[in-house]
């Protein structure tokens, strides 16, 4: 009996455990975070909420993709070796959250088959998918924004889905956000959601508490919903001395970064502060109307430069800013 009672108990735990770590992310296969050296084509977008229009219209302009001919929501990559960053937010307010997923899930494969590559990092509106707050608003919002978070779960119905099955830990679309980096650094710069730590932290730390959030399966709780950390935080970008604190820290040279429309300056375009930041949030979402889309190019010279370049579908291209190329970008 006694025996028995202890196996009973260990069974328990083992149920226990699956329930509390039931997705096993295979870390080598999808590293906490990315780092590319090297690449001669660098281009970023940033938030795109459910904005598929404008998206083709970014690609489009940054001469990565153009639209399939025999599929509404698909691309063809024309790129060659090009690195694109999408630095998350992909969901909410538009119309088409489930199709820009799949368009951009399938320009993945295509890049990669070309010799490019596309890298997304994880944005808060992912976590919120995650964790119920994009369903719970949808029901309990009063103002006009309850339909921005509805649009998402339509999105889904739409194309004939179980919204909870696909977001699901066995869902298409919940497999790969949860697979998803949290951050990546590319020729020297970090390329991330809402942008820089409250406290200093490294990479290294960064990826282990993202690791921890991640296993543990609760995207309400830890990194995912911190307001100090790289997915939420705000603001960083006015204390100069934070900001090179954290640049210190992480051993970058610059952070590329979405989550707030308008953050160093004219909402509806790219901009950049001291050569070392540059916000790409441009608010291409109708539901904001800023923006018809657009996207940042860092193109590496023959001389030993890199170049920062905004780029749009319905204005013309505007240097940022250039550098000399760091020793960290090789």
């Amino acid at each position: 009996m006694k025996n028995f009672r202890i196996g009973s108990v260990l069974l328990l735990l083992v149920f226990v455990s699956c329930s509390l770590f039931a997705f096993a992310r295979d870390w080598e296969k999808h590293p906490a975070y990315v780092e590319v050296t090297g690449a001669q084509r660098v281009c970023a977008i940033g938030d795109v909420h459910g904005a598929f229009e404008e998206l083709a219209s970014s690609l489009s302009a940054l001469k990565l993709a153009k639209l399939s001919s025999t599929e509404k929501f698909r691309f063809d990559w024309i790129g060659k070796d090009s690195v694109l960053v999408f630095t998350g937010d992909f969901n909410d307010r538009g119309l088409n959250t489930k199709q820009v997923y799949d368009a951009v899930i399938d320009l993945q494969s295509k890049a990669a088959k070309a010799g490019g590559q596309v890298i997304v990092t994880i944005g808060n509106h992912e976590a919120m998918l995650l964790n119920g707050q994009v369903e719970n608003w949808a029901k309990t919002l009063t103002s006009h924004k309850k339909q921005h978070y509805q649009n998402t779960i339509d999105s889904f119905k739409r194309d004939g889905l179980d919204f909870h099955q696909a977001i699901s830990e066995k869902g298409v679309y919940g497999i790969w956000i949860r697979n998803l980096p949290l951050f990546a650094v590319v020729n020297g710069y970090m390329f991330v959601h809402g942008g820089l730590p409250k406290t200093p932290t490294t990479k290294s730390t960064l990826a282990a508490d993202y690791r921890d959030s991640v296993t543990r399966g609760d995207y309400s709780k830890g990194i995912f919903m911190n307001h100090d950390m790289v997915i939420w935080n705000r603001d960083w970008w006015k204390d100069d001395i934070l900001v090179s604190r954290n640049l210190k820290v992480l051993g970058i040279m610059g952070v590329v970064f979405g989550h707030t429309v308008g953050a160093l300056g004219t909402k509806g375009t790219i901009q950049a502060k001291d050569n070392r930041l540059i916000s790409i949030d441009i608010g291409m979402t109708p539901a904001y109307g800023t923006s018809s889309g657009g996207g940042l190019e860092i193109l590496r010279t023959e001389s030993g430069n890199l170049t920062f370049t905004a780029f749009y579908p319905d204005r013309p291209a505007e240097q940022l800013f250039k550098i000399e190329m760091p020793a960290s970008a090789y």
